[in-house]
């Protein structure tokens, strides 16, 4: 623990948003964290691993700009689904909320990939799903081959990122394909259908959220529970966001 501490209070950025973030009340603990020895000990390492995995990751892409994307949205979009998962694991007992969170944050993170080095045919791919009313990436394997699912998991396969995470973002579009962890790749899946309901302020119910009805089964939970849920989600999702994004919003 202490030679992990030691390395991250050699970032004094990474040091001061981290203990700004366990100081939040998004963690709600009781005593004031003022050491990163002490989030540790409090967190374990994994989880403070994820969450500095979390803001480095944003500060890594928060210059990026694009004609067709504003990147304070997209990273709204991933908090949003974040909290969304974290939540849906809490209310499926006895499984880790923190992995669940940072794999919501970084699903679509192969967007960013898209976007950047191929523009002009990742805006073909949006304007054919809108055209066709299918899912972008039914959109995208039909334009590009690909999908911004399997970019997202080539990415992290190659940061060496924990093999949960590959698996999470490359099969939360399809989840009856994971194959070893099919419960947080299905909270994904129904985390990113919510976060895509929410943002188009349409209401979380059987007829309106696309996902695969395996998810209910696999997780435990239902959709009676997402009204419940999504009031959590729309308290907590704008603080978190001014926490982990420290640019403004551009129009």
């Amino acid at each position: 623990m202490a030679d992990v501490a030691e390395v991250i209070a050699s970032d004094p950025s990474v040091t001061a948003r981290l203990l700004k973030l366990v100081n939040s009340s998004f963690f709600n603990l009781v005593a004031k964290v003022d050491t990163i020895t002490h989030a540790i000990n409090l967190l374990g390492t994994e989880q403070v691993h994820d969450l500095v995995l979390a803001t480095s990751v944003i500060d890594s892409f928060s210059g990026f700009t694009n004609d067709y994307f504003n990147i304070y949205d997209f990273w709204f979009n991933g908090v949003y689904c974040a909290v969304t998962a974290r939540l849906l694991a809490y209310y499926c007992k006895n499984l880790d909320t923190e992995r669940p969170f940072v794999a919501g944050l970084l699903h679509n993170i192969g967007h960013l990939v898209t976007y950047q080095k191929i523009p002009e045919e990742s805006r073909s791919a949006i304007e054919l799903a809108a055209q066709k009313k299918i899912s972008i990436y039914r959109a995208e394997r039909e334009l590009l081959g690909f999908d911004y699912a399997q970019v997202g998991a080539e990415l992290m396969r190659e940061w060496q990122l924990p093999k949960s995470l590959q698996e999470l973002t490359e099969f939360h579009i399809e989840p009856e394909k994971a194959s070893h962890f099919q419960r947080e790749t299905a909270i994904i899946h129904i985390a990113s259908a919510m976060t895509q309901n929410a943002l188009a302020q349409i209401p979380a119910s059987a007829e309106t959220l696309e996902l695969n009805p395996m998810c209910w089964k696999i997780t435990g939970l239902s959709i009676d529970d997402m009204p419940e849920i999504k009031n959590e989600v729309d308290q907590q999702a704008s603080m978190l966001m001014n926490l982990l994004f420290r640019h403004k919003k551009t129009a």
